[in-house]
């Protein structure tokens, strides 16, 4: 079992660069995952580990050991892709055994690690059919089988449930968490998806444009962003974005006022470096908002009911959205002007560039 350590990995395609010098750390035996919106690199990042791909800057660590220019099957990994790439024509234990067989492994030794990979995931009454006779998550599992018995240091995986529907993807969050707690392997997942990376993750990595835009536990990132970026990605529903204006320092903190004459609020801050009239940009978690008798006013379009969880999908009256997390009422509200409010220190504050302001 070992870790995986980047120190400022680059990589371009001719002129272009996609991975532009991202320094970070997986440490032996914990779940990372890579997460973005598609194109910003993560995939890319995951093959230059397998070595599927070359660097064009930086190093590459895994175990402590310098795998950068290393070939892909001497570094001690195995991927599990999006496809299940499983051999059509064979059966479950045939496709499990296939790359022992090919590096000539015992035939004791074959059977032992299939019968073992069989019984974590649970495929022993498959182990006779063949992929097409299988479910879409026990293919996946079946794939996930074939690395493995190879016994790796490393498991990566590239969006491995993209093709799944909505139950087999959390049945299959579910098996992965079990598979990780139970072999105790350092696992590097990648997906787009954030619900995934919050689920699975001991610590997320977030990509934007071949950077590393933040990383740390899922909580951390949820609670305490980095930047806009960050704060808007993680999370679902996603946090709500409010233009509002400073008026004044207010003690430890500062007075704003939401545009359009809005609600006043006041918001710890210890940077005291935003001055009167300065323009921010209010961050608003959906359940941090309440409906009240007065605050700022929101025109609900559609409210969307999932039980005892209601979403408000509304907008305000510059013409943003803002969602409104509502537990308990169940009476509509489609079309009607309400007021929402939250307390000051639920709301974090950002530059208009994004930059978060503490």
């Amino acid at each position: 079992m070992s870790g995986v350590k980047l120190t400022g990995v680059r990589k371009a395609f001719g002129s272009a660069e996609v991975i532009r010098g991202v320094s970070l750390e997986v440490p032996k035996g914990s779940f990372g995952v890579f997460v973005g919106p598609s194109g910003c690199g993560k995939s890319t990042l995951l093959r230059m580990i397998a070595g599927l791909e070359n660097t064009t800057g930086g190093t590459i660590e895994i175990g402590g050991r310098d795998v950068t220019e290393v070939e892909p099957a001497k570094r001690g990994v195995a991927m599990v892709f999006q496809s299940y790439a499983l051999y059509p024509h064979l059966n479950v234990y045939e496709n499990m055994a296939f790359s022992l067989r090919l590096a000539k492994a015992k035939k004791a030794v074959v059977e032992e690690k299939v019968r073992e990979a069989s019984r974590i995931l649970r495929l022993d009454d498959h182990l006779g059919k063949k992929p097409s006779e299988l479910s879409g998550g026990q293919r996946q599992r079946v794939a996930i089988g074939r690395a493995i018995v190879r016994q790796p240091d490393v498991f990566l995986f590239d969006e491995p449930l993209s093709n799944l529907d909505a139950e087999l993807r959390v049945q299959m969050r579910l098996e992965l968490t079990r598979l990780h707690r139970q072999i105790g392997a350092t696992m590097i997942y990648v997906t787009h998806d954030q619900v995934e990376a919050m689920t699975l993750a001991d610590e997320i990595f977030v990509l934007k444009n071949g950077t590393l835009q933040q990383s740390g536990r899922p909580l951390h990132l949820y609670d305490d962003p980095a930047n806009r970026f960050v704060g808007g990605f993680i999370g679902s529903p996603a946090m709500n974005f409010v233009d509002a204006t400073v008026l004044r320092q207010d003690g430890d903190g500062i007075r704003v006022r939401v545009d359009e004459d809005g609600p006043e609020f006041t918001i710890p801050l210890s940077s005291g470096n935003v001055g009167s009239g300065a323009r921010v940009v209010l961050g608003l978690r959906p359940e941090k908002l309440r409906l009240a008798e007065q605050g700022l006013p929101v025109t609900v379009e559609m409210i969307e009911e999932l039980g005892g969880v209601s979403y408000l999908h509304s907008r305000t009256a510059t013409g943003g959205d803002l969602v409104v997390e509502r537990r308990g009422g169940r009476e509509g509200m489609d079309g009607q002007r309400v007021f929402v409010t939250a307390e000051g220190s639920d709301i974090l504050v950002f530059s208009p560039e994004g930059e978060r302001l503490r």
